[in-house]
């Protein structure tokens, strides 16, 4: 019960005390403050667990002295039952332990005879009468439980802690509980998800098997058959331990403080952006760039045998705002769109390049390859194809090589940012390849790069963190975008089910929902990963699946431009199409290996 009238304290109701951190603070001599709180009952420090208190009269009791049985029978009194009172005088005396000298606090009393019983002397009995009743628990239904005298330290099936404790014992079978596990309030309310109470279930309900949940405070596996308290609208859980001794969300002590945090979390880029973050080397050089052509009009590049000059000027539909159903074309350095000021070849060939991706250094120092610098080289001019480190994509462009350890940075890679901070996460996180963590946001591991919170064990892999938008836009809803969406889901507690792959959703992990249209999208499934982003094909070949010759081409269409093969969208994305003029057959550049 939250909330209980004693007789010890008429004035005020006394009110269930869980968490000692906001009657003490917590300042670092908080220990002694609470050495300093008595219970009223007992006059014992009340050191933390459950109590009962009136904060405005300083009026404490322990959860035990709160509930002690009202009335007991004593065998050294048997003419009398024994009422329990709050003595108000000083140096009374205990008639069955002798113990003298005893201050204000509860008695067993018989006003008649003037026969006293101190606390622990009433307990004792009231528990020896306690166990001989057989007890009946709604979390052990099946049998009934009978209390043991004896406190002893053991793995509680209830908590699965193992403090030591007096305990409840089954009759029937190997099932052992704390005595204050029986005594759980069946909801708690908890400044760490204010929104709802959470609620005391005695095993995880069965409609959450489908996934793993963890403990919102230990992170560790929520068991089926534990007892925990939780939110079903939220999908949120927690042991009982972890619920009960969490202790008070961090304030920032002084403004000073928090203008520090805030002007440090300032000076890096915030996720998720408007758009998906797939160009950092366009956005590194936004403030650089001058559409005046401030760079060398004409130079000779190490990366092409033929002078290169730069174009101010739009040309055709080489412009980043193209129209829809035009042709992309990509910067050979780092194969995404061009923009101006960008080369190309004096000579007429289809080379291009970004005037930013010309003045990229030929070194490269990184913290994730510390032991060796990285050497900037081409792989589209060595004909070569490999696999970059940092995203995991097939790449024949420019990239940073350290020949001693394989290792291999595509340049958009070579210059994320080495700090982020994300909507999901209240820390910064730091860019690391770790696939020791799985990513909060997909429950995956990832070989490529990720962003970690190492004090919290929270990590988003690279498209979790970084690729995916505020809002995008599919064809299943047309005229609207959609919206990224963490949980929980407010007015939406049921299951969702991923309108492309048609599989259940974990409800812990961000979604893209449309709630116009009432549809929902796994990250990876709205926005797939590209693993072929950085391959420049061109030219025409033949497939033994299509009758005509198809054409490599990148193009930006409407959102119904989709694979034949695969149907899935693939505007912007390398694809074949067939150039006939009387067949609109197109596939992605992944499907077009297949037989």
């Amino acid at each position: 019960m939250g909330e209980i009238k004693h007789f010890s304290h008429e004035e005020h109701s006394l009110k269930l005390i869980e968490n000692w951190e906001t009657i003490v603070g917590v300042s670092d001599d908080n220990d002694q403050k609470k050495q300093d709180i008595c219970c009223y009952g007992c006059r014992e420090p009340i050191l933390g667990g459950f109590a009962y208190g009136c904060t405005s009269c300083s009026h404490f009791l322990h959860e035990t002295c709160a509930n002690l049985t009202p009335v007991i029978n004593h065998h050294l009194h048997p003419l009398h039952p024994l009422m329990l009172v709050a003595r108000k005088s000083n140096y009374w005396h205990c008639d069955v332990c002798n113990s003298r000298g005893l201050v204000k606090g509860f008695s067993y009393c018989c006003m008649s005879c003037d026969f006293d019983a101190c606390t622990k002397c009433g307990l004792a009995i009231a528990l020896k009468e306690e166990a001989l009743i057989e007890f009946k628990h709604e979390g052990h239904p099946q049998h009934t439980l009978t209390l043991q005298l004896r406190s002893a330290s053991f793995r509680c099936d209830a908590c699965h802690a193992k403090d030591e404790d007096l305990f409840y014992q089954c009759n029937n079978c190997d099932f052992w509980m704390h005595k204050t596990c029986a005594s759980l309030a069946p909801t708690i309310d908890l400044p760490h998800h204010p929104n709802h109470p959470l609620v005391l279930v005695y095993s995880l309900p069965d409609n959450f098997y489908n996934f793993k949940y963890y403990c919102e405070f230990c992170d560790k596996l929520i068991l089926k058959n534990g007892w925990l308290y939780h939110c079903a609208n939220c999908r949120y859980f927690a042991h009982i331990k972890c619920a009960l001794n969490a202790e008070q969300p961090s304030i920032p002590s002084d403004s000073l403080g928090t203008t520090l945090v805030e002007e440090n979390v300032n000076k890096f880029p915030h996720f998720p952006m408007p758009e998906p973050f797939i160009d950092p080397l366009k956005l590194l050089h936004l403030e650089k760039v001058s559409l005046d052509g401030n760079g060398a009009t004409e130079i000779s590049h190490w990366s092409h045998d033929h002078l290169l000059i730069l174009n101010v000027e739009p040309r055709g539909n080489n412009m980043p705002n193209i129209r829809c159903g035009d042709q992309i074309e990509v910067c050979n350095g780092c194969t995404r769109p061009l923009s101006l000021p960008y080369y190309n070849c004096k000579d007429g060939c289809s080379f291009t390049l970004h005037e930013y991706c010309a003045e990229l250094p030929l070194t490269l120092e990184h913290q994730l390859h510390p032991n060796h610098s990285l050497d900037l080289v081409d792989t589209y001019r060595d004909k070569y194809f490999y696999r970059c480190n940092g995203c995991f994509s097939l790449c024949n462009n420019f990239v940073y090589k350290c020949e001693t350890c394989k290792f291999y940075l595509d340049v958009n890679c070579g210059f994320l940012p080495n700090t982020i901070i994300h909507k999901s996460h209240k820390h910064p996180l730091i860019q690391v390849i770790d696939p020791n963590l799985l990513c909060k946001a997909c429950d995956k591991t990832s070989t490529s790069i990720s962003f970690a919170c190492k004090v919290c064990n929270f990590q988003l892999d690279m498209f979790c963190a970084i690729q995916s938008p505020h809002f995008l836009t599919h064809r299943y809803c047309k005229g609207h975008e959609i919206p990224l969406t963490y949980p929980p889901v407010e007015d939406h507690p049921e299951d969702f089910y991923c309108d492309i792959c048609e599989e259940e959703m974990h409800p812990k992990f961000p979604l893209y929902h449309c709630h116009k249209c009432k549809n929902s999208f796994h990250l990876d499934c709205i926005n797939r990963i590209d693993l072929f982003a950085n391959v420049n094909k061109k030219g025409t070949i033949i497939r033994l699946y299509h009758k005509h010759p198809l054409t490599f081409v990148r193009r930006k269409k409407a959102s119904t431009y989709v694979c034949f093969l695969c149907n899935l969208d693939i505007s912007g994305r390398l694809m074949l199409e067939c150039r006939t003029g009387t067949c609109p057959f197109i596939v992605c550049y992944r499907c077009s290996f297949k037989k």
